[in-house]
Formats: C-alpha cells, sequence, structure tokens
C-alpha cells in the first residue's frame, strides 16, 4: 500500500539509539482532551514513552487544543508562523479555509476503516507535499477519529427517513450531505448538542457513537442509524523550520515513534467504532459503562444506493466548488481515480 510504503521511505532503517540524541524539550498541541484517543494514546505518548525510549533526552508537554482555547484553523496557522512547533489538527476544522484537506474523507466516500486508509494512501503524498511547498509544514502523520454515525430523537428506519429533519452538523461537507437527504444542516458545537436534541432544537445529529455514548447522547436519542458518514481524520504537523532544526536524529527518532502511535492510534478507531455502537445500543458488552438502549437501524443496500447518490450528487459538486479546478485535477488523479469518481466543475 502506498501508506505503507511512504513510511518505509521516510523511516531510518535502523532504530535511532538514546545516546545519538541531544537533550531536547517539545510543546505539542494535541487533539480533543475529552477523547481517550488523546487521554490514553496521544498524552501518555509524548509526556512517557518519548522520554523513556530517548534515556530522558527528549522530553515534552502536551496540552489538548480545545484546553487552549484553540480552533483547528489557529493550530495550523500559529504552526506556520513557528508559535507552535508540532501539532495535531481536526481537518474538518480547517476545511472551511483549505477545501482540499476534505478530500480525504467525503461524506459518503469511506463507509469502512479499510476505504478510508484506501483514500489516505492513495493522497498523502499529494497532501504532503502540498503542505510542505504551500505552508511550509512537514506533515508527521495521519489517524482519524472513530465512526461518525447518525443519532436521532425520532423513529427512522433508514436514511432516506432524514428528510425533512433538522440535522446537526460540524462541517460544510456534513450539511451538503444532509442537504442530498433532503434534511436540513444545523451547524451546533458539539458541547451543545445535548441540549439540542434533549429540546428538539436538531432532530438528528451526525457524531462519532462512542463519544455520543461518553456524553449521554443515548439518553436524548431513540434511534442510530449505523451507516458511518464520515470519519474525521487529524494529521500531525510541525512548523518545517522547526522541524529542520531539531536535527536527523531526533527527527528519525520521533518518526519512527510516531510510526508506532499511529498504529495503535488505527487499532483503537476499529474497536471504538463497533465498541460504541455496542454501548449506545446494548448489541454487545460496553466495557466502559452501562449499555443504552437505542435501536438500532442497520446499514442497508437502499442506505448504500442513497449514499453514492448524495456523494455524487451533492458531496462531490459543492467540494469542488470551494475547492477549485487544481485542487480537483489533483483529487481526479489520486483519490477519485481509485474510487472511479470524477469532480469537475459546472459551467455558469
Amino acid at each position: 500500500m502506498l501508506f505503507v510504503l511512504f513510511l518505509l521511505i521516510i523511516l531510518p532503517a535502523f532504530p535511532v539509539r538514546s545516546e545519538e540524541l541531544p537533550n531536547v524539550h517539545l510543546k505539542v498541541i494535541g487533539g480533543l482532551g475529552q477523547t481517550s484517543q488523546y487521554k490514553e494514546q496521544e498524552e501518555p505518548f509524548w509526556t512517557k514513552r518519548i522520554p523513556e525510549r530517548s534515556g530522558g533526552k527528549i522530553t515534552a508537554e502536551i496540552s489538548p487544543y480545545d484546553q487552549d482555547g484553540l480552533s483547528g484553523p489557529e493550530v495550523l496557522q500559529f504552526a506556520r508562523l513557528g508559535a507552535i512547533t508540532i501539532g495535531n489538527v481536526p481537518l474538518a476544522q480547517i476545511a472551511s479555509e483549505d477545501p482540499e484537506v476534505a478530500g480525504l474523507d467525503l461524506a459518503g466516500m469511506n463507509p469502512d476503516v479499510s476505504s478510508l486508509r484506501r483514500s489516505i494512501d492513495a493522497y498523502l503524498p499529494t497532501l504532503t507535499a502540498l503542505y510542505r511547498d504551500l505552508y511550509s509544514l512537514e506533515v508527521l502523520a495521519i489517524w482519524t477519529n472513530p465512526a461518525q454515525v447518525v443519532f436521532c430523537n425520532k423513529s427512522i428506519s433508514g436514511l432516506a427517513d432524514l428528510s425533512g429533519f433538522r440535522v446537526r452538523v460540524a462541517s460544510a461537507m456534513h450539511a451538503d450531505f444532509a442537504s442530498g437527504l433532503g434534511a436540513s444542516g444545523i451547524t451546533i458545537p458539539y458541547k451543545g448538542l445535548m441540549h439540542a436534541l434533549q429540546n428538539n432544537v436538531a432532530d438528528c445529529a451526525i457524531t462519532g457513537a462512542i463519544s455520543g455514548y461518553r456524553s449521554g447522547l443515548h439518553t436524548v436519542t431513540s434511534h442510530l442509524e449505523g451507516f458511518t458518514v464520515s470519519w474525521g481524520p487529524n494529521i500531525l504537523i510541525a512548523n518545517r523550520n522547526a522541524w529542520r532544526r531539531l536535527g536527523e536524529p531526533v527527527q528519525k527518532f520521533l518518526r519512527e515513534q510516531l510510526s508506532l502511535l499511529s498504529d495503535e492510534i488505527w487499532a483503537g478507531v476499529e474497536r471504538e467504532s463497533s465498541q460504541g455502537i455496542a454501548c449506545v445500543t446494548g448489541r454487545g458488552p460496553c466495557p466502559i459503562g452501562p449499555p443504552g438502549q437505542m435501536k438500532y437501524v442497520p446499514p442497508s443496500d437502499a442506505d448504500g444506493k442513497l449514499v453514492k447518490q448524495v456523494l455524487s450528487d451533492v458531496v462531490l459538486p459543492r467540494w469542488i466548488e470551494r475547492c477549485g479546478a487544481e485542487c480537483g485535477a489533483r483529487w481526479n488523479d489520486t483519490v477519485g481515480r481509485l474510487w472511479g469518481l470524477r469532480a469537475t466543475l459546472s459551467e455558469h
């Protein structure tokens, strides 16, 4: 796979020995602080694993972007300016300013982890070159949040039933998806989601099953549509000048360790995606708390056909309008070719 080949190219032939490393202290901006991905993987990676495996030569401190009051675009901008050395950026948050990043995970394009990783494999070399050349940023890793599904506080039997509903969305792409289903997309911050569903401000919401369980959404909604709308990739970037100043031994060491962390996060994504559905519906064990009793609406052939239509007729055309012709050409030669899709600008 291209992703594996990419890692093989950037990783050294042999692990870096701790005695080869200089003393370095890093300040890192991590992902969303309330997620298990941050608490159980990102934070201990930087604060414990990196010092231990470098023999104390490399130390780091990390804080989640939301704790620091930062948004994804601000993390990206501060990294470009050099105010942040290494930062984890949720691509959905920066897609309004940089629409090209959304091309990795257009709504309805990646129904499972395997599909998402194939899309990333196809586009990562292009995205890496773009960030290096246009923004002077080094791409260090890419991973994702668990599957984004649909919670509803009204009875549904499939995605077609969302027509006429008010659906909470967190991005323009999700709003396009909702529109293609005949629904109205309502942008609501995650912290306001519980209140919106409980008070019928929104009828449904696109969000992660596991995060929905942890925040109690299963107590204010009744039906879970199990089709994966999207995932929510995150990209770990570094200011290129600061990255170069670290020197080759530190760069190699960090890439070695980040490759291992990436594998662990991807494995956790598959586990948490299925675990989240089990926890909100009671369809299987829930090791993190008492199971909910939501009615599970399994993805159907009708859902699959409808999603393909919405992707090709609504999501893709609207995305390419935001992204532009050059972006479309790059996407067509990579992800589009992989899935037999083509993005073209309409003539006005």
